[in-house]
């Protein structure tokens, strides 16, 4: 073979190599074989860098796209393209950062020397409420609990106070016996930022808090005197303990609904808004910064009005 014969060779080889489509096999075999990724985000990226590829081959009439080619436009028209699809913002954003990952490689690869996806920010994510319990579902679950035992007062006591103060879970958590004022009848909470804030606690959550008390006196002698929830083993009871918690009593009691201690702190805000408490005074009893936040449990609030208007009404037919 002549010298000039072999140089084209050579040239077409590298040409071949640094396609997208062989770029991106290289790259996931360095993911699973280097770096331990999961076998499922693999796949993930393998389609999503076959969709690229698809695209660019249409985006520049050529099947073998080389990778020193892609440029921010052309990124910008892919991303423009799912847009249009109306491909949801969470799949737009993996989408991203499989592309970034990729020129990652390829830059400590010695392949290309700049990363065309770099300055793409990723889409903002829809804010997703997680679907609140009714009044009938978050009576049963917060009376579930026997409290005929340690734990099945301390349980009884937590669910009252995260359904009666929509305390976060890291509220819960950090919460000592000296935070609770039985004469007021309100709980101190310290929020992000150690942000402290005062909420009420009603009748019910007062009664279980002294069931739990008795029980409680002589578990922490055996650990810990100042936290108000602890385990077993006379602990403070962790975010998990707690999580796991919530997770046994709602799986007894609800259905179709996540099973996580924040459903209680959304269920808390709506039940109030739907009995017209004022919006300021929900987002005081939240610990928003902002109303904009609170603001999100008005659509909640709005769609159960629409779902009873369409029920009741005689003119909310489409015909």
């Amino acid at each position: 073979m002549s010298s000039e014969a072999y140089s084209n060779r050579k040239e077409e080889s590298a040409k071949t190599r640094n396609t997208i489509a062989e770029s991106a096999k290289r790259f996931l075999i360095s993911l699973k074989e280097q770096l331990n990724y999961s076998e499922n985000t693999i796949q993930a990226y393998a389609v999503d860098l076959a969709q690229f590829n698809d695209f660019l081959s249409e985006y520049h009439s050529d099947s073998n796209v080389s990778v020193e080619k892609i440029d921010k436009l052309s990124i910008r028209h892919f991303f423009g393209k799912l847009d249009e699809e109306g491909i949801s913002r969470k799949s737009i954003a993996r989408k991203l950062a499989a592309l970034r990952s990729l020129f990652k490689y390829l830059i400590r690869t010695g392949v290309i020397e700049n990363n065309p996806a770099k300055n793409f920010s990723f889409p903002k994510m829809e804010k997703r409420l997680p679907t609140p319990l009714s009044v009938e579902e978050a009576l049963k679950l917060v009376t579930a609990p026997k409290a005929d035992t340690f734990a099945g007062a301390r349980d009884s006591a937590l669910l009252e106070l995260l359904y009666g103060t929509g305390a976060r879970l890291s509220e819960i958590v950090s919460l000592n016996i000296r935070n609770l004022n039985w004469e007021s009848g309100t709980v101190r909470l310290f929020g992000k930022g150690s942000k402290e804030r005062i909420v009420p606690l009603g009748g019910p959550g007062w009664k279980a808090l002294e069931v739990y008390e008795g029980f409680r006196n002589s578990k922490s002698k055996e650990g810990d005197e100042i936290a108000l929830f602890l385990n077993k083993y006379g602990k403070r009871l962790s975010g998990r303990g707690i999580q796991r918690i919530v997770k046994k009593y709602m799986s007894m009691t609800v259905e179709s609904k996540g099973k996580n201690p924040h459903i209680l702190r959304h269920t808390f805000a709506t039940h109030l808004l739907e009995r017209g408490a004022d919006l300021n005074a929900v987002k005081e009893l939240l610990g928003h910064e902002d109303l904009a936040t609170t603001q999100i449990y008005t659509h909640v609030e709005a769609e159960g009005l629409k779902k009873a208007y369409k029920q009741a009404h005689p003119r909310a037919g489409t015909e």
